[in-house]
C-alpha cells in the first residue's frame, strides 16, 4: 500500500496540469454566449505578450447565444500582462460572420502581424434578421496591421476571393521561396464544386490566385491542414485533412501529390460524419524527421499517428503506428484539433487533441503524454481513461500567454452550457527554450526555418539530438499559434543550437543557457 501511495504521489507530481483562469484573465464575461469555432494567438501590438482573436458563428437564432441576447461579434483581446486580457473595443475585426479559423502572420514583411480570418460563407444566405443574415454571406477577411491597429483590406488585397465560400484552415507558407508569405486556403466539401486556393503574395499585401499554375487539383477540399518540409528539400509541403492528401513541392513553384501514400492515409469511415480533420507535423522520436498526427471529427474518433521512415525518390515514406504507439483507442467524442507540443517540458513532445472531460465545471483536456521510446517507436499514454462521457472544442491553439516557458491552451467553446476556457499550464517546472527566427532575404517571420537542439558540445551529432522543430503556424484545425519553436529540455542546462533558414543559410550557437527566449536573425 505504501509503495502504491508513493507511485501515485510521484505520478501526480509529474503530471501535465492545467488550471482554468478564464475568469481571472477577464475573458469569461466578454465571451459568454459566443458560439466559437476559431482562435489565433499573436503579438499584434509588439509588446512581447501574445494577444488573442476569437471567431464564432453568428447565424443562429438569438436564443442559442444565451446568456447573451444574440450573436457575439468576433472579439480581439490585448494581453495586458499579469495574466489579464482586455477587449479591444471598436476594432475592425469585430464582425459578424461564420468564422471557421484564423491566423496572425506578417504578410508584408514589416515586422507587425496581420490577421487573416477564414469565414464559412453560404452561397444562398436566404432570409432572416440581422446580424445573422449578413453573417451568412460574409466571406473571408484580411486585416492589415497599422502600428497595432487592424484595418480591413479584404476587398483590395485579392486575398479574399468571392469564389471562396466554405473556408476552413489557413496555411501560411513561402511556396515559391521569394521571401514573401503566401496563403493556402482550404475549402470544405460542403459546398458545390469545392476549391481550395493557393494565393501568391505579390508584395504590398496584394495576392493572386496561382492554384492552377502550381499544379494543385481544382477539386481539393479539406478541413485541417499542416505545412512542413517532409522530404528535406528546403521547400514547404502540406497535408490536408479529410481528403487525406499530401502534396510535395517541386522546383519552379509547383506541387505534386505524394503517390503511393493514398492507401496509408485512407480511413474506412464509421458513418457519413466520420471525417479525418486536423493535422500536425512533429518529430516524435528525435530523429530529425517530421511524423504526422491526424485527428478525427467524428463522434467515435480514431486519431492516427504516422511514422516518417525516410525518403525515396524525393517522396517521404510514412507508416501508421497508431496502435503500437498508444493511440489505438476510439475516443467517444470528436477530436477536431491536434498539436504536437512538449507540455511538461521533459524533452519529449506530447500529443494534444481538443476533446476533454468536464467534471463539476472543470475541464481536463485530452493529452497523450510521451513515455519515451521502445523498440525505436515513440510511446504515449493518456493521462486519463478515454471513456465517456467526454466533450469537445472545435479549436484549442496553444501558446505561452504568461511567458513562463510552459505552453497554455485556449479552448474555443461551441455549445450552450459551456464556455471558452483559458487553461494555464501549471506542470512542474523543467528546462525550456523558445526560439524565434527573423528572416532577411527569407520571410521576416521565419516561417519554414528549421531548428535542431543538441547537448553542449555535440552539435550536428544525430544520435545526440534533443529536439527538432520547424517554424510554422496554422496547423491542427481552425486555429493559429505563435510562430515560435518551443522546446522542453528537462534537466538539461546548456545546449547547442543549429538554425537553418529556408534559403539554406545557417546559424550555429554554442553554449546557450536554457529557460530563455532566443532570437536568430538571418545573416
Amino acid at each position: 500500500m505504501a509503495s502504491a501511495t508513493v507511485s501515485a504521489i510521484a505520478a501526480e507530481a509529474t503530471a501535465i496540469r492545467f488550471r482554468d483562469v478564464t475568469e481571472s484573465a477577464g475573458l469569461l464575461g466578454p465571451l459568454a454566449g459566443l458560439m466559437g469555432h476559431g482562435a489565433a494567438w499573436g503579438d499584434f501590438d509588439g509588446d512581447d505578450r501574445i494577444d488573442l482573436f476569437v471567431g464564432g458563428f453568428s447565424d443562429r437564432p438569438d436564443k442559442e447565444y444565451a446568456p447573451a441576447d444574440g450573436p457575439i461579434a468576433n472579439p480581439l483581446f490585448r494581453n495586458s500582462g499579469g495574466g489579464r486580457f482586455e477587449r479591444v473595443i471598436g476594432s475592425a475585426v469585430e464582425t459578424f460572420a461564420r468564422t471557421s479559423g484564423a491566423v496572425f502572420a506578417d504578410l508584408d514583411n514589416n515586422g507587425t502581424l496581420d490577421l487573416y480570418v477564414a469565414n464559412n460563407a453560404k452561397r444562398k444566405p436566404g432570409g432572416g434578421q440581422e446580424p445573422q443574415l449578413s453573417a451568412k454571406g460574409k466571406h473571408s477577411q484580411l486585416f492589415r496591421n497599422d502600428a497595432g491597429k487592424l484595418v480591413n483590406i479584404s476587398a483590395e488585397s485579392g486575398a479574399c476571393p468571392e469564389t471562396l465560400y466554405t473556408a476552413r484552415n489557413i496555411g501560411v507558407l513561402d511556396y515559391d521561396g521569394n521571401g514573401l508569405l503566401d496563403l493556402l486556403l482550404i475549402e470544405d466539401k460542403f459546398t458545390s464544386a469545392p476549391r481550395s486556393v493557393l494565393l501568391r503574395n505579390q508584395g504590398n499585401l496584394k495576392f493572386e490566385d496561382v492554384t492552377k499554375q502550381s499544379g494543385l487539383p481544382e477539386n481539393l477540399f479539406g478541413l485541417g491542414l499542416a505545412v512542413a518540409d517532409v522530404n528535406d528539400d528546403g521547400r514547404p509541403d502540406f497535408f490536408v485533412g479529410h481528403s487525406n492528401r499530401l502534396f510535395v513541392s517541386q522546383s519552379g513553384g509547383t506541387y505534386r501529390e505524394a503517390a503511393g501514400l493514398e492507401a496509408v492515409f485512407r480511413l474506412e469511415s464509421f458513418d457519413d460524419e466520420d471525417w479525418p480533420c486536423g493535422a500536425a507535423f512533429g518529430d516524435l522520436n528525435r530523429d530529425g524527421r517530421p511524423e504526422l498526427v491526424v485527428s478525427t471529427h467524428g463522434v467515435r474518433a480514431r486519431n492516427r499517428v504516422f511514422l516518417h521512415e525516410g525518403t525515396k525518390d524525393g517522396l517521404p515514406v510514412y507508416r501508421e503506428i497508431s496502435l503500437e504507439c498508444g493511440l489505438g483507442d476510439v475516443i467517444p467524442a470528436k477530436c477536431p484539433h491536434v498539436e504536437i507540443q512538449d507540455f511538461d517540458n521533459d524533452g519529449w513532445p506530447d500529443i494534444y487533441l481538443s476533446a476533454a472531460w468536464k467534471d463539476d465545471g472543470k475541464v481536463t483536456p485530452l493529452l497523450y503524454r510521451h513515455q519515451g521510446l521502445k523498440d525505436g517507436l515513440p510511446r504515449f499514454a493518456s493521462q486519463r481513461a478515454t471513456t465517456a462521457p467526454m466533450i469537445y472544442f472545435p479549436a484549442g491553439p496553444s501558446g505561452d500567454f504568461d511567458n513562463d516557458g510552459r505552453l497554455d491552451l485556449f479552448l474555443v467553446n461551441w455549445f450552450p452550457g459551456n464556455h471558452c476556457r483559458l487553461l494555464r499550464n501549471e506542470s512542474a517546472e523543467q528546462g525550456w527554450l523558445k526560439c524565434r527566427v527573423k528572416g532577411r532575404t527569407s520571410n521576416r517571420m521565419g516561417i519554414g526555418s528549421k531548428i535542431w537542439i543538441y547537448p553542449a558540445g555535440k552539435i550536428g551529432q544525430a544520435e545526440a539530438l534533443l529536439g527538432y522543430r520547424e517554424i510554422t503556424t496554422g496547423y491542427g484545425y481552425a486555429g493559429g499559434q505563435p510562430a515560435i519553436a518551443h522546446f522542453g529540455l528537462g534537466a538539461t542546462e546548456v545546449v547547442d543550437i543549429l538554425v537553418r533558414f529556408p534559403d539554406g543559410t545557417e546559424i550555429r550557437r554554442a553554449g546557450a543557457n536554457v529557460d530563455q527566449v532566443l532570437e536568430f536573425k538571418q545573416p
